[in-house]
């Protein structure tokens, strides 16, 4: 039997063709750096359907699909198509999805997306798996074959990682990936009222055992000669204790890598010590907001940290390893203020690199939820749940006036004089480390 298994196509700069137009020349003009902006490691690779293809029997074929990359031929027969979309690639999916069932082949999907919306998903897919795919995929697949599939697999109690099989990275080679993903944690306590993480995942953290971190990276390094890790978890370093001693063992594998955190990352300086000689040149953190009003529906114990910014920003990066700032525009608090302040912090603080996203509804979310019940949802057209798409009406400015502002703060802390500041800031800080290690070794 022949499975197909399908990232569909991104919609990842947006529908106002100014802004779409401003990331395609930033990325032209920044190919070497995954960094800038964050939307390079959007077209990466689904983990999903990698674990989904090491949970199918081995007498099935299996393709690989990225539409990202390669167009779909429709022509081609398969037994069996499985599909994975955010929120943004959903239109897509169910266009593929019912392209394939008008030609009389099954078709499953999976993903963030299906999760939180499983009736809508179900209307385009013979069968929808709902959360943690190793609770859903072995029964799915048995039952395909036994030709009785039924419309719901459901996931009803948290995956124990240890027993997640390797995700089949092979599949991947043919693609020109920027950066490869690996997942270490599922599941996250902090429950944002915007993000849908803890509706798929759960609150409850889990991790994986090191050497079985250790055992994938080495499969990626046997595939690719300079591999680049960017771990997928939402915060690789909610458990302390297991973060330091998953840190000590990147070490010996001489990767290269990036990981999301919390701002808390920037008080344990034996941790921060370990990052950059283990391979660590970003880290993703979300600062979300500068104004305390806004933090609290954001994120409430961060409200004390806002003062602390500066510092802890200082620290992380003065040993080399940049930050990724993550901020949102839209919240409630926000007027066309936002902008300029945010623009200041950013270079006041020379971060790395910052990544600005329009506050968005998602689906499954309490902030969607919230909105629902005001009447300020503007539109459910999923191919605008992109973050640089204003789909809502904002308290203190209007839907236009976000979405220019957005796009103008973008322009200018991209623009060439103020990447050259960050850069210059950045020489001046490895010249530093390198004295430094020189002086200790004489």
């Amino acid at each position: 039997m022949k499975l197909a298994l399908i990232t569909p196509k991104g919609v990842l700069f947006g529908s106002d063709p100014a802004v779409a137009g401003f990331f395609k020349d930033i990325l032209s003009k920044t190919a070497h750096d995954p960094f800038i902006p964050k939307y390079t490691s959007w077209s990466g690779p689904s983990l999903g359907l990698l674990i989904v293809a090491a949970l199918t029997p081995p007498d099935f074929e299996l393709v690989y699909l990225d539409e990202n990359y390669e167009d779909i031929d429709f022509d081609v027969r398969y037994d069996l198509v499985a599909l994975s979309a955010m929120t943004q690639q959903a239109t897509r999916a169910y266009e593929i999805a019912d392209e394939f069932r008008r030609r009389k082949v099954k078709v499953v999907i999976g993903g963030i997306h299906a999760t939180v919306m499983e009736e809508e998903a179900g209307t385009h897919a013979d069968a929808v798996a709902i959360g943690e795919a190793e609770n859903t995929w072995p029964a799915l697949i048995s039952d395909f074959v036994q030709g009785k599939l039924q419309r719901i697999y459901r996931s009803t109690a948290p995956v124990d990682l240890a027993r997640s099989p390797q995700p089949r990275y092979e599949l991947l080679k043919k693609y020109d990936y920027k950066m490869i993903w690996v997942q270490t944690t599922r599941g996250c306590p902090r429950d944002c009222e915007f993000c849908s993480a803890s509706k798929v995942y759960g609150k409850a953290f889990r991790h994986k055992g090191i050497d079985q971190v250790l055992d994938e990276i080495r499969v990626i390094q046997g595939l690719w000669s300079h591999p680049f890790i960017n771990f997928a978890d939402d915060n690789m370093f909610l458990d302390r204790p297991y973060a330091n001693e998953l840190v000590r063992a990147l070490s010996t594998l001489r990767v290269q890598w990036t990981a999301q955190s919390d701002l808390s990352i920037g008080e344990d300086e034996a941790l921060l010590d370990q990052l950059r000689g283990s391979g660590c040149k970003v880290l993703f953190i979300g600062f979300e907001t500068l104004s305390k009003g806004n933090m609290l529906d954001v994120h409430g114990w961060k409200i004390k940290k806002i003062e602390a910014y500066p510092a802890i920003i200082k620290k992380i990066q003065a040993r080399g390893i940049g930050i990724m700032g993550a901020f949102i525009v839209g919240l409630d608090d926000d007027d066309r203020s936002v902008f300029d302040s945010l623009y200041a912090f950013i270079m006041e603080n020379l971060l790395y690199a910052a990544q600005v996203t329009v506050l968005t509804p998602l689906p499954g979310t309490r902030l969607r939820q919230r909105l629902q019940e005001a009447g300020r949802i503007i539109t459910s057209d999923w191919k605008r749940y992109t973050f640089v798409d204003v789909n809502f009406r904002p308290m203190k400015m209007s839907a236009e006036e976000l979405q220019a502002g957005t796009l103008e703060l973008y322009q200018r802390i991209y623009s060439k004089e103020a990447r050259s500041a960050v850069m210059t800031h950045f020489k001046q800080i490895y010249r530093s480390l390198r004295r430094t290690l020189v002086g200790s070794e004489q």
